[in-house]
């Protein structure tokens, strides 16, 4: 079966510096991936060039068998700036990709459709209310719920918890698990935290400088992944332990 998305020899330059020559990877559909490796790798670059904002010098990039050239309907992308502008309500700021890019021009429709999936998301509460009015953890959850809207089948994000506290951090990651899995997305995420990449990722990539990728499948690892399994952390040295010897 051909991979959902695939990347061929990428190579591309950003301001004069070559941030990937060769760049090879494959990710297969419904599969969630967590994307880790140091600062300044180009762990966002790839992000913005596989959702078709950036255009690589050399190489293909191909998302359900189709090449990549431009921003693609079906690819939602969750930045780390979320984009919430601070003039729209949640429900306005949910329901705008709807009009915007779905086409959809019901204004019951999409109020219908924002109110179901902003209730399925615990937001129910605050539909009227501006991102000033938010917590973080709402804030985080209206950004996600807008990314959903659209029904896509590929969702990237970009350090989707790195600003949050610990247990809002909790509660947001097992939405964003829940909510790929019942979808059957395939899931692109950029992680400096080593539990979360293992919490969320079937697969973990590791990218070098250059745009070198090496993966690691956490089904493979001794311990658990899941916080209730006693032996998760066990899961999370062994990570660290890899990243350590590559």
């Amino acid at each position: 079966m051909a991979p959902f998305v695939e990347l061929t020899e990428i190579g591309i330059r950003l301001g004069g510096k070559e941030i990937f020559a060769g760049m090879n990877a494959r990710l297969e559909r419904g599969v969630s991936y967590a994307l880790i490796g140091k600062s300044g790798v180009g762990k966002s670059t790839l992000l913005n060039l596989i959702a078709g904002y950036l255009t690589p010098g050399s190489g293909s990039l191909t998302v359900g068998g189709e090449p990549v050239n431009g921003p693609r309907r079906g690819t939602a992308f969750l930045q780390q700036e979320l984009g919430l502008f601070p003039w729209q309500t949640v429900a306005e700021a949910v329901g705008m990709p709807l009009r915007l890019a779905g086409g959809v021009t019901d204004k019951k429709e999409i109020a219908n459709k924002t109110a179901g999936l902003l209730a399925e998301l615990g937001l129910e509460g605050v539909a009227g209310s501006y991102p000033a009015q938010l917590s973080g953890g709402q804030r985080q959850r209206a950004a996600l719920a807008r990314t959903l809207i659209g029904e896509p089948d590929f969702l990237l994000m970009d350090e989707p918890t790195s600003s949050l506290d610990a247990v809002t951090k909790e509660s947001i990651q097992l939405l964003v698990q829940e909510q790929q899995r019942k979808r059957g997305a395939t899931l692109l995420f950029v992680t400096h935290d080593i539990e979360e990449a293992v919490l969320l990722g079937d697969v973990i990539f590791l990218l070098e400088a250059g745009g070198g990728l090496s993966s690691r499948k956490t089904a493979d690892f001794e311990g658990g992944t899941a916080r209730e399994d006693i032996r998760f952390y066990e899961s999370c040295i062994e990570l660290r332990q890899w990243m350590n010897a590559l």
